[in-house]
C-alpha cells in the first residue's frame, strides 16, 4: 500500500477497504504520518480499492471517496442518483444479502463476549429493498424567499435533501412525500413531517412545525382530502395547546394477525409491514414457548406485539408512555376482543409485580439502562428484548450477562439499504 501524501490538513490515499463499521462507515488501515491509523470511509465497501481523502485530525480519521479504483464482490449499483449526499441510505451500495450478513456480523460483535461463540444468530431478509418502506420521516425547511426545502438530512447534517424521486418508499408515501413543498408553499420556519399510511391505504401527514402555517396550506390539504391524494394531515404548531387536524390524520397499518391496526398521529411504528408480520410472530412464538403466567411488555406503543403476545400468555400487562398510544393500544385490543391490560407510565421506571414470569421490551434507540438493571436484581424467569440498535443492545445485555443466558437471536432486515437492523433476543434466567 503506497504511504500517505500529505496536503496538509487533507490526505490524498490510494487505500483498501478492510471491514465496515457498526455505524455503517468502512473502514481502511493506513500509515499516517508514521502511525498506524483507521480511517471510516462512508459509502464504502469491504473489498473495494479507491483513492480517498483523509481527515487525520480526528480519532478515528475520516476519509471522504475521492475516486473507487476497483470494487469489492459485495457491491452493486447504486439505485438512486442522490445516496451519496441523502443520509437515508448509506448501504445502498451493497448488495441485500451482504446487507444481511454485515447486519448479522456486526450484532454479534456486540453481544457479550461469552456469548458470541455459544449462540447461533438467524436471521430474516427483506423482501426487497426497494419501494417497500410504509413510512418516512420528512425534514422542511422555509427560506425567507418562501421556497421550501424537503427531503431527509443531507449525510452528517441537518439541511434537507431535495431528490426528484425516493426509490425506497411505497408509491402513496413517495407521491405525498413529492408533494409538500406545494402545500406548504408561503410558510416560514422549519418542521418534521412523518408520513404514514391512513385508511383506504391513502397517506397521513403529522406536522410538528416551529413557525407559521399560512391559511392557504389548510385550503390545499383540504382539496388533497377530497381528491383522495389524502386521508388526512395534522399540524401541531409550537406552542400550542392542540394540533390543527384535517380529514382523517389516523395512521393504520396491517397488524401481524392480518387486521387493521391503529396507530397514533406522529408515534412509532415499524415502517416495513411484511418483516414487521415476521418479527411479531417470531416474539409471539417466544413467549408461547416459555408458557408465561403474567408477562409485561414494556415500551408497548399501540399494542404491535401486543395482540399476538395476549394470545400466547396467560396475562399481558403493556407499559406505554404515550397517552395517544394507549389510546389506541385499548382499541385495538378491543377490536379483536383481547384481554389485556395498558398501563399509561414510564417503562423506565416500571417494576413488574414478583409473579411476572416474562418481561418484553421493545426501547427505543438509546436503549432500556434502568429497566436492565432492575431486571438483573428481580427474579423474572424470560426476557425477550427488541432491539433497532445493536451498540447498546450490547452494552444492556452486558447488565444480564451475569443473571440470564441467551436462548436465541435472530436479525430481521426492516431496514434494507441501511446500517439498521432489529433484534430480538430471548433470555432465561440461569439457575441460582
Amino acid at each position: 500500500m503506497r504511504r500517505a501524501r500529505v496536503h496538509h490538513p487533507l490526505l490524498s490515499v490510494e487505500a483498501s477497504i478492510r471491514s465496515l463499521a457498526p455505524g455503517g462507515d468502512g473502514v481502511a488501515h493506513l500509515d499516517v504520518e508514521g502511525e498506524r491509523r483507521a480511517v471510516f470511509v462512508p459509502r464504502s465497501a469491504p473489498g473495494d480499492r479507491a483513492w480517498i481523502a483523509v481527515d487525520a485530525s480526528g480519532r478515528p480519521a475520516r476519509g471522504r471517496l475521492l475516486e473507487l479504483i476497483s470494487g469489492g464482490t459485495d457491491r452493486v449499483p447504486v439505485a438512486c442518483a442522490w445516496a451519496d449526499r441523502c443520509g437515508g441510505c448509506d448501504w445502498m451500495h451493497l448488495s441485500l444479502e451482504a446487507q444481511e450478513r454485515f447486519h448479522v456480523e456486526h450484532v454479534r460483535a456486540a453481544l457479550p463476549a461469552s456469548w458470541r461463540n455459544c449462540v447461533v444468530i438467524q436471521s430474516t431478509p427483506a423482501p426487497g429493498g426497494l419501494g417497500v418502506r410504509s413510512r418516512a420521516r420528512i425534514h422542511v425547511r422555509c427560506g425567507r424567499d418562501g421556497r421550501v426545502a424537503a427531503g431527509m438530512h443531507e449525510a452528517g447534517t441537518h439541511s434537507p435533501v431535495e431528490v426528484e424521486e425516493c426509490v425506497v418508499l411505497e408509491p402513496p408515501i413517495e407521491a405525498a412525500r413529492r408533494a409538500l413543498p406545494a402545500w406548504f408553499q408561503g410558510a416560514s420556519g422549519r418542521a418534521d413531517v412523518a408520513i404514514a399510511c391512513g385508511l383506504g391505504g391513502r397517506p397521513v401527514l403529522h406536522a410538528r412545525w416551529w413557525g407559521a402555517v399560512p391559511a392557504r396550506t389548510f385550503s390545499e390539504l383540504e382539496q388533497a382530502v377530497d381528491a383522495g391524494r389524502l386521508a388526512g394531515a395534522q399540524i401541531l404548531l409550537d406552542g400550542a395547546s392542540r394540533p390543527a387536524n384535517v380529514g382523517d390524520p389516523t395512521p393504520w397499518m396491517t397488524g401481524a394477525d392480518g387486521l387493521p391496526l391503529r396507530l397514533w398521529p406522529g408515534g412509532f411504528a415499524q415502517a416495513n409491514a411484511a418483516v414487521n408480520a415476521e418479527l411479531v410472530r417470531h416474539v409471539a412464538d417466544l413467549a408461547a414457548l416459555r408458557r408465561a403466567g403474567r408477562a409485561v411488555e414494556l415500551y408497548a406503543g399501540a399494542g404491535n406485539l401486543g395482540i399476538l403476545l395476549a394470545p400466547a400468555v396467560g396475562e399481558l400487562v403493556c407499559v406505554e408512555s404515550d397517552p395517544g398510544c394507549c389510546v389506541a393500544a385499548r382499541a385495538n385490543f378491543a377490536m379483536r376482543g383481547i384481554r389485556a391490560r395498558v398501563v399509561e407510565a414510564d417503562a423506565d421506571a416500571y417494576s413488574p409485580r414478583a409473579a411476572t414470569d416474562l418481561v418484553i421490551l421493545d426501547p427505543p434507540r438509546g436503549g432500556a439502562r434502568a429497566t436492565v438493571q432492575r431486571l438483573a436484581d428481580s427474579r423474572v424467569a424470560h426476557i425477550i428484548y427488541v432491539s433497532c440498535d445493536p451498540p447498546t443492545l450490547g452494552r444492556d445485555l452486558a447488565a444480564l450477562e451475569s443473571a440470564y443466558a441467551p436462548t436465541s437471536v435472530r436479525t430481521f432486515e426492516m431496514f434494507p439499504q441501511t446500517s439498521h437492523v432489529e433484534t430480538v433476543v430471548a433470555l432465561d434466567r440461569r439457575r441460582r
